[in-house]
């Protein structure tokens, strides 16, 4: 049974974007490289389960493997995302940190 890397992908690709939502958009570029590369490791581990060179279950255990793998990278995307989102908002409460608090006659903004 051959599987098609570029139709696992898409799936997954999609899947992801309608469990992400709106978040998607700011990681979708590096989410779906690391979601074609697992769909390319999941080819890999049948294809290799197919010709004998692995039992089912360390095809099993390489596929827990990969999968960590990627919510990991995922993961470790959202907290970059996270504070690059932090700076800009940080940012732009300076500029405006003079003026606001004045206009509240105390230090709303710190």
């Amino acid at each position: 049974m051959a599987l098609d890397v570029g139709v696992i992908g898409s799936q997954i690709v999609a899947q992801a974007a309608q469990v992400a939502g709106d978040g998607w958009k700011a990681m979708a570029t590096a989410a779906t490289v690391e979601l074609r590369g697992l769909a390319q490791r999941i080819v890999l581990i049948v294809e290799a389960y197919a010709d004998g060179e692995l039992s089912q279950a360390r095809a099993k255990q390489h596929l827990r493997t990969a999968r960590f793998h990627v919510i990991a990278t995922i993961a470790m995307m959202t907290v970059m995302t996270d504070a690059v989102i932090e700076k800009i908002v940080n940012g732009a409460l300076a500029i405006v940190k003079d003026s606001v608090n004045k206009a509240a006659g105390f230090a709303l903004l710190i």
